[in-house]
């Protein structure tokens, strides 16, 4: 588990050096949870109208459905009976009915009816996760109660932003190698192009949320970094945030336009991860602005972020993490490494789960 302050966050004597002159001990690989606790992106909330969703992801078998209420409900799929699977039933009021023996099961996960009996069995019940829909996604928390809201981006509210569909892609490494290239100083410039004014700034603005900021210069060759020259500005202001290790906010304020997106990362049972990057653009009060910038520019967004970053996966292999090679160049993302080791995964990971 992971060692916290009075008010939840991780405790930051853990996440800072002592002796700036002392290279940290970057933790073992067994360290890291295989699946941390965190939000993850489930789908789309429209693939709801069609019916239960199915989905099998973080080790677990799981149903989301939309109750004639109009309430959102995630739990795990595999019915506590015998097994069969609850995305093949049906959704009955507020309710969601085994296809196997009609057995019902209510939005907290307890079972509600089981035909011919009056009586029901206190272990008839369904392990139910935290849901949260927003910009028409649905998210999940992976245990029973979140240990932190559904970030969004510092400073800004959902409300006041459209998002466009998510781009997606795999990754060849763990998530923690994904996350840690917010703190990776050396690839900014090898990779990115960009040339910093100055060393990382990294904080901690929020329980289980980690930052890095800084500001640089947009030196990159390619068609997308040209045109930000061109028309955003050479210089950017860039603030990358990590939550739970696996949800990442970033925003990158030029001198005329500010990019705003989020990726979501979801660890695979290979080893490497996906990402789903969610561009964002202020909504529009008018029919001329919600045509260019909930279209347009939308779509402008979603083109650029997901061109920078599939390029950075597709220019980087298959990277590993190797804590004995790290050097003292490596200093903050070696504290980024010790800061994600301490964030807690599953206790359990049940087939049916009791609540």
């Amino acid at each position: 588990m992971p060692a916290t302050a009075p008010d939840g966050e991780l405790d930051s004597r853990k996440i800072r050096r002592v002796d700036p002159g002392v290279l940290r001990q970057a933790p073992d690989e067994s360290a890291f949870a295989r699946y941390p606790q965190s939000w993850y992106l489930l789908g789309s909330a429209k693939q709801l109208a069609r019916g239960p969703l199915s989905r099998q992801v973080l080790g677990l078998d799981l149903v989301a459905f939309r109750t004639e209420s109009g309430r959102v409900v995630v739990m795990n799929s595999r019915c506590s009976h015998l097994g069969a699977d609850l995305s093949r039933g049906k959704v009955v009021g507020d309710c969601i009915e085994c296809p196997f023996h009609g057995w019902r099961y209510s939005p907290d996960g307890r079972c509600s009816r089981i035909p011919n009996m009056t009586s029901i069995p206190e272990r008839a019940r369904q392990t139910v996760y935290p849901v949260v829909e927003r910009h028409g996604l649905l998210f999940f928390f992976n245990a029973r109660i979140p240990l932190f809201p559904l970030p969004f981006l510092i400073d800004d509210t959902p409300a006041d932003f459209v998002a466009a569909k998510p781009v997606s892609f795999v990754a060849d490494c763990s998530w923690y190698m994904v996350s840690a290239h917010g703190y990776d100083s050396q690839h900014f410039a090898t990779v990115h192009s960009r040339k910093l004014h100055g060393p990382l700034q990294v904080d901690c603005p929020a329980p289980f949320a980690r930052r890095s900021r800084y500001r640089a210069d947009v030196l990159g060759a390619a068609y997308y970094d040209r045109l930000l020259r061109r028309f955003a500005g050479s210089t950017v202001d860039i603030s990358i945030t990590t939550w739970g290790g696996t949800i990442v906010t970033i925003s990158g304020a030029f001198k005329r336009a500010i990019s705003r997106f989020m990726i979501c990362l979801t660890p695979l049972s290979d080893g490497k991860t996906r990402c789903d990057v969610i561009a964002f653009a202020p909504r529009a009060n008018t029919v001329a602005g919600r045509l260019f910038a909930q279209t347009v520019g939308l779509w402008i967004r979603r083109l650029f972020t997901g061109a920078y970053l599939i390029a950075e996966t597709e220019s980087l292999g298959s990277p590993r993490y190797n804590p004995l090679s790290l050097v003292h160049a490596d200093s903050e993302m070696i504290d980024y490494f010790c800061w994600a080791a301490e964030l807690s995964g599953p206790s359990e990971n049940p087939s049916h789960g009791t609540a």
